[in-house]
């Protein structure tokens, strides 16, 4: 079924797709009128817009009224149809966040077994307690990941539903963490 709200009367039969499906002429459930309103694609700042070539275009540094005007929900494209989400969606956030937790449970045991077999030294206990920090903060961007993109289906947002900042900083953090844990190992098998 296609969702459309037209003013237009139907005949008795109603409407018909492309290929004679039936189309809906009702909300869907949980959709509201102003998600299914018509939207301007380019805001038009009512101002002459000067007409230049590519290269002067290219390498101008000043910019016209129109283009400062412009905000991204002008941008948007119309939608004419109710965003369809499957299962799936819903499902490999799940498993994105069963896998950070994973992970995060693995480097937390790691760290709890570094100090359990630690003879009371305090260089050895402080080789598994830097991990502990690490750990928690897999716990803590995998929550707030989760809680974000499971929003952002939910609200049927078009995205980016990627993050490339997050796993860099925790990879950075890990491996800093493993050096020093090495270093702090060495000192202690040479001092």
């Amino acid at each position: 079924n296609y969702y459309f709200l037209s003013d237009q009367k139907s005949s008795h039969q109603g409407p018909q797709g492309p290929n004679n499906e039936k189309i809906v002429m009702k909300l869907p459930y949980g959709a509201t009128k102003d998600e299914f309103a018509s939207r301007p694609v380019m805001a038009n700042s009512g101002g002459d817009i000067q007409k230049s070539g590519f290269l002067s275009n290219l390498f101008s540094s000043n910019t016209n009224d129109f283009e400062s005007n412009v905000t991204i929900g002008d941008l948007m494209k119309i939608r004419q149809a109710a965003i369809e989400i499957e299962p799936k969606v819903f499902f490999s956030n799940e498993r994105t966040f069963l896998a950070w937790m994973h992970s995060s449970i693995l480097l937390a045991g790691a760290s709890v077994a570094i100090n359990s077999v630690s003879d009371n030294n305090l260089l050895d206990q402080l080789y598994g307690i830097m991990l502990l920090p690490i750990a928690i903060a897999f716990m803590v961007y995998s929550l707030h990941q989760y809680g974000k993109r499971s929003q952002m289906i939910s609200r049927r947002l078009p995205g980016p539903y990627d993050d490339i900042i997050g796993p860099s900083v925790l990879a950075t953090a890990l491996m800093i963490s493993i050096v020093a844990q090495f270093s702090i190992r060495l000192y202690t098998m040479l001092g």
